[in-house]
């Protein structure tokens, strides 16, 4: 059952017209030019930073405890918008719990790049973080577009036969079928305050630059899911990508790979990136699930 706060957060997506507002936004993403890293992020973490490809990665240690697990985050946001503050936020009640690394991602963005140039910058952020931390264990978790982005990487290492792979996958209300050409989603769009099928088709487009959308690095579900490391995956019963999550679920029983599905019963697109109280669960289950 929903909570109180995630009704009234519902309610409150609901008329704010953030969904409308997204749509209007896509049409010409704002660029911030301020630096990745969040000055508050900064001030509360060991901050090592690197330029790949004009973009930057940054990585974030606890002050007084660091372990050799390392997640590589890679936000959301359609492909097209920037970071904000909600994965800052993320990102830092997860390292203080388990005083992880995390290294965030500032992966090339559409219109200005498409797909390939976010593969080839990742190819790259991957071989300079093995590098840099050779004792660490590597853990890939996206929300949203990140979230697919995520998977279809974990894909990208396996066909390569990569000789480090990460040893564990979270997605986070991943984007898993760039087309949205799933029957059955059109029922959500009435119940996700936050996505819109003619806002998703529009900037896959724009990320895809024309390429066959239906392949993995685009739509992962369309992927290979054998020998990804064991993945686990979040989503809500009211947002879009709930279908294809749910047809991930039953893809996943014929691989290798050992997926856990955790399915929020109401709860809205990315509701994980919020401050609400199913937000806090979720963030415990994914600790437990990095843990074990």
């Amino acid at each position: 059952m929903a909570s109180l706060g995630s009704t009234f957060f519902r309610l409150f997506l609901k008329f704010s017209k953030l969904k409308e507002r997204t749509k209007k936004l896509a049409r010409k993403p704002p660029r911030t030019n301020k630096g990745f890293v969040s000055p508050k992020i900064a001030s509360t973490f060991h901050v090592k930073s690197q330029t790949i490809d004009s973009k930057t990665i940054t990585t974030l240690t606890n002050k007084t405890k660091a372990t050799n697990t390392h997640i590589i985050f890679l936000h959301g946001g359609a492909y097209i918008f920037e970071a904000g503050s909600i994965h800052w936020n993320l990102a830092k009640a997860i390292i203080n719990q388990i005083h992880c690394k995390m290294t965030m991602v500032d992966y090339p963005l559409a219109p200005e790049y498409d797909y390939k140039a976010t593969f080839q910058m990742m190819s790259k952020t991957y071989s300079q973080l093995i590098k840099d931390y050779p004792q660490d264990q590597f853990i890939l978790m996206g929300d949203s577009a990140g979230g697919g982005l995520a998977l279809a990487f974990a894909q990208k290492l396996v066909e390569e036969n990569a000789p480090i792979r990460p040893i564990k996958n979270v997605l986070l209300s991943p984007w898993l079928d760039l087309t949205m050409n799933n029957p059955t989603i059109l029922p959500y769009e009435k119940l996700d305050y936050i996505l819109s099928i003619d806002f998703l088709k529009y900037s896959g487009d724009q990320y895809a630059n024309g390429a066959d959308q239906n392949q993995y690095l685009l739509s992962p579900i369309n992927g290979n899911l054998n020998d990804l490391g064991d993945t686990a995956v979040f989503y809500g019963t009211h947002e879009l990508f709930c279908p294809d999550c749910r047809k991930l679920e039953q893809l996943s029983k014929n691989g290798t790979t050992r997926f856990k599905f955790y399915e929020y019963q109401k709860m809205q697109h990315d509701w994980i990136v919020f401050s609400i109280s199913e937000s806090k669960k979720a963030i415990k289950e994914i600790i437990d699930f990095i843990a074990n």
